[in-house]
């Protein structure tokens, strides 16, 4: 039965939604991963008013899944379970070092570090592996409580999820703190990010689950994810901080959006018993109108409240002074909120 244009929607939206979990809080991961490298406390301050605005759709993307596509929540949670549990436990642990690293003792904060380092590199090659075994079969087929989604294919896809996630991190460090530069060299992971990307989207293409297609989307998507591969190493090479950032983050959304693609109308495609199909999946058409009026009223505001928070904190970390139109917009913000105050 195919998907109703109800349930193609909402498909589309927790797309959107998981999208921009993967992306914003895939460059806070990042900076995550090379903390040890520069001062850890002016890195965290970078992310300070936004981490956690960013880790909302993470909370946003889960309870969406739940109701408007709960069979595909179910056969996450019973097939994913053990690998679940592992970046519960990551997610809770890097948002505890971001809080207490600066109030500890200088031993305690080292190993608060290495528990954040730590924890930001499994957050993201956990989410690489999940989306991959959702679509070379390895989740459907399920078994050893989840462990089963590890192979070398998935592995390969987490490597390149990682990766990805690292050159956001350098590159929005770069930018934000020029201070960082000599300490984070960008170009070698530029390069390494897209070797790893191509390697993983050509490997999980080849061991795809049957029925799995590359339709026009999908090959639409791979293109710009490729062009924006490209473009990512050029800027680097260049030293362009901004436009290495903006790449990083098309070749992310452009990769997960060929992903999206290849598994509809199969969020979860393969053979066996945690195999999803959308139209048996969704709830109800009542549920899904009533969720996409919420949707409809909440997403925008959201946006827009983070939109204010990047807005709003643009200064520099460094103290350092922010020249443009985002130094013009920051300004005109704080002396609006100093009036309305």
């Amino acid at each position: 039965m195919s998907p109703t244009d109800l349930q193609t929607t909402w498909f589309v939206l927790l797309g959107v939604v998981w999208g921009l979990y993967l992306v914003l809080g895939g460059a806070d991961l990042g900076v995550g991963m090379v903390l040890r490298r520069v001062d850890r406390a002016t890195a965290l301050r970078s992310i300070g008013p936004t981490w956690a605005a960013n880790d909302v759709w993470l909370v946003i993307a889960v309870a969406a899944t739940l109701g408007a596509i709960p069979g595909w929540y179910a056969s996450w949670t019973s097939g994913l379970y053990l690998p679940l549990v592992v970046l519960l436990a990551a997610l809770m642990l890097k948002h505890a070092a971001i809080e207490l690293v600066g109030h500890a003792s200088p031993v305690a904060a080292r190993r608060w570090t290495t528990v954040l380092v730590g924890s930001s590199v499994v957050l993201a090659f956990g989410w690489g592996v999940v989306w991959a075994a959702a679509l070379d079969g390895s989740l459907a087929r399920g078994g050893a409580g989840g462990l089963g989604i590890l192979s070398p294919t998935t592995a390969l896809a987490g490597a390149a999820a990682v990766a990805l996630c690292r050159v956001q991190g350098i590159a929005y460090l770069r930018l934000r703190v020029t201070a960082f530069r000599p300490a984070l060299p960008v170009l070698r992971s530029a390069v390494a990010t897209a070797l790893l990307t191509v390697a993983a989207v050509a490997v999980v293409a080849l061991d795809a689950a049957d029925g799995v297609g590359a339709g026009a989307l999908a090959v639409g998507a791979l293109v710009v994810a490729a062009l924006a591969l490209a473009v990512l190493v050029r800027e680097a090479a260049r030293g362009h901080d901004g436009r290495t950032l903006i790449a990083g983050a098309a070749a992310a959304a452009a990769t997960l959006t060929a992903l999206f693609a290849a598994l509809f109308p199969t969020p979860i495609a393969g053979r066996g018993p945690n195999a999803v199909d959308l139209a048996d999946a969704a709830s109800s058409a009542t549920t899904l109108t009533a969720m996409l009026v919420i949707a409809v009223v909440l997403l925008p505001l959201l946006l827009a409240t983070l939109a204010f928070a990047y807005v709003r904190f643009l200064r520099r970390p460094d103290d350092a002074p922010r020249a443009g139109l985002g130094s013009l917009v920051a300004r005109a913000t704080r002396g609006t909120l100093r009036e309305l105050g």
